[in-house]
């Protein structure tokens, strides 16, 4: 069975660096064993940077440099172009195009609300919850 490549959205980073051992962080941990491939881009890569880096979160450069540094090069995706559709949020639509350049088509994210379910399965891009991730890989 080839290894899944999913995109995680940014709150599950957030949740994962902010609450140890929580299942956000058990999905990163996973991701960080190899158990699937998180898939970015640029655009992606700078959206982490930025709410990692936020005074609110209390985390040190050293920490986000960390973070970052264990997402994987092959999880590297040229975003699909492709018409983009409204999302409750439009800074979500890179985390949408980089799902769509991936075999697996799928995002974990704690907030489902910003991929609403018709749309996204009118594109064929499946939303797991962080708990289902898991699930999916075995926890």
């Amino acid at each position: 069975m080839p290894i899944p490549h999913w995109v995680i959205d940014t709150n599950v980073l957030v949740s994962a660096a902010i609450t140890p051992h929580g299942v956000c962080d058990q999905v990163l941990q996973s991701a960080i064993a190899g158990m699937f491939v998180p898939s970015w881009d640029n655009k992606i890569l700078l959206e982490y940077r930025e709410v990692l880096s936020r005074p609110k979160f209390r985390l040190t450069k050293a920490a986000v440099r960390a973070l970052l540094a264990a997402l994987p090069s092959s999880g590297f995706h040229s975003a699909t172009s492709c018409k983009e559709m409204e999302l409750p949020d439009p800074d979500d639509w890179p985390f949408v195009a980089v799902a769509l350049a991936t075999t697996d088509k799928t995002i974990v994210t704690g907030n489902p609300s910003h991929y609403p379910e018709a749309a996204m399965k009118t594109i064929g891009v499946e939303i797991l919850s962080p708990r289902q991730a898991l699930n999916r890989l075995g926890h």
